[in-house]
């Protein structure tokens, strides 16, 4: 598949038609998880409770997967504007590299000290058990959440995201096609439960890593040329990846621990609770992850463009940046506000209790989708100057409030009070990267400027 050409093509058009792909992958990544959960859902609402510890688990470690992917893309992105294919593969090897040893030094020890992970929500002893089963497995294949999306970014900076595209979306088939039979069993096969939902979400990623591998041999581009079959170790290289990529997964990580004491808080209130918690971040990852997607895009844009010093392109992604996120955030404010009974009814539909709680829950996170959509979007034009750490700095100190604010709030709301503290902190981040990213612009701006006034001088 052809990459597409982000320094000269119109901006808005090769914005959509490179956001478009990258917004229906993060759907895709999206429904493995909700997927998992639909099925476990007509197991029990404490399966669900179980699986969604383990979601905390696997956020970290795509918060971890961060600095890789980050790192690698925008760098990648930048030395391709600049025409400099050499460097541009030895990011892609080093970043493909790091990301294999770091997926599996987190799977390790997750499964070594899977008991205090366990027990750090102190919920009932059958809870626990299913906990255990549902990460053993994901655990032992944790590290495809490290190297799939890896090489999802390499496609991305060179401005290619349809490849990514295709292969997650069959990884998606398989996923959903194994989910029940190894759930639930069929004929010789049986009934697993919550390790088979487990199974089928490792043997998906399993084949998506496949196809990718395919895809690089039969395209024979850049990243068939950065030979990453062989590292090709360059310690410059792998600290550039860390500098850049380092910022936002500090910030992420701080996000999920920040998160994970949250739903301490509310597993306090019982496993319903938390189980609407779980089931509820899922369902409102389909605007945040579609805001991720619009992201990549930008930053991959930004990155280029930025690279080849093309300012008045930058510029340009801006305001078409600033437009588009408004859509994104009022669509995504309407229909979790208006469908919000809908959508819990389809993952747990015999439990009319939780079924009101989970409608509180959108309603209030629905509050803040325009904000959230400016938080992510605002990052990724951010990521593609090279400045992480900027949005990184932002999210990780409104992360943080989120501790204080649910102090505040819980008294007097319960549970919805922890609901409300997060809430509150995504607006405040949207109003803050929303100036930084404002002020940014301002600087290329006005660098262009002068530019051009040298230029005519």
């Amino acid at each position: 598949m052809r990459n597409l050409d982000l320094l000269n093509w119109k901006i808005f058009k090769t914005m959509v038609k490179l956001s478009t792909p990258l917004m229906l992958t993060a759907f895709i990544q999206m429904t493995y998880t909700l997927t998992d959960i639909a099925w476990i859902g007509r197991l029990s609402t404490e399966a669900v409770a179980a699986a969604g510890q383990v979601g905390f688990a696997l956020w970290i470690a795509s918060s971890l997967m961060l600095i890789p992917r980050i790192g690698m893309s925008v760098l990648t992105a930048q030395a391709y504007g600049a025409r400099d294919e050499k460097t541009a593969r030895s990011y892609i090897n080093n970043g493909f590299w790091l990301a294999l040893i770091m997926g599996i030094i987190f799977g390790s020890l997750l499964i070594i000290y899977r008991y205090p992970f366990i027990h750090f929500f102190k919920l009932d002893e059958d809870v626990n058990q299913l906990t255990e089963k549902y990460l053993i497995v994901i655990a032992a294949g944790v590290f495809l959440f490290f190297i799939n999306p890896v090489l999802s970014g390499a496609y991305n900076s060179l401005g290619n995201s349809k490849t990514p595209f295709a292969v997650n979306a069959l990884g998606l088939v398989i996923n959903i096609l194994l989910d029940p039979i190894l759930i639930f069993g069929l004929g010789p096969i049986p009934a697993l439960g919550i390790s088979g939902a487990a199974m089928a979400t490792i043997f998906a990623q399993f084949i998506v890593f496949l196809l990718y591998i395919y895809a690089i041999y039969r395209q024979g581009d850049l990243i068939y040329r950065s030979r990453i079959h062989v590292w090709t170790f360059n310690w410059s290289h792998l600290k550039a990846i860390f500098k850049i990529g380092l910022p936002p997964s500090i910030q992420s990580n701080a996000h999920a621990l920040v998160s994970v004491l949250l739903n301490r808080y509310v597993a306090s209130y019982g496993a319903m609770p938390l189980a609407v918690t779980s089931v509820g971040s899922n369902i409102e990852s389909i605007s945040w992850m579609t805001t991720e997607g619009f992201a990549v895009a930008i930053t991959a844009m930004v990155g280029q463009n930025y690279g080849a010093k093309l300012y008045d392109r930058v510029e340009g992604i801006y305001q078409t940046t600033v437009r588009s996120l408004m859509t994104i955030g009022t669509v995504a404010t309407l229909v979790l506000i208006v469908f919000r009974m809908q959508f819990f009814k389809l993952f747990i539909p015999d439990d009319p209790q939780a079924i009101a709680l989970g409608a509180i829950y959108l309603l209030v996170f629905g509050l803040s989708q325009l904000f959230m959509s400016f938080e992510i979007g605002g990052s990724g034009f951010l990521n593609g100057l090279g400045k992480t750490q900027q949005p990184a700095t932002v999210n990780t100190v409104c992360n943080l409030l989120r501790i204080p604010f649910a102090w505040l709030f819980m008294p007097q709301y319960g549970v919805v009070g922890v609901w409300i503290a997060m809430s509150l902190s995504t607006i405040l981040k949207g109003v803050i990267i929303f100036i930084l990213t404002r002020y940014n612009w301002k600087k290329l701006y006005q660098t262009s400027a002068i530019n051009a006034s040298v230029d005519r001088a």
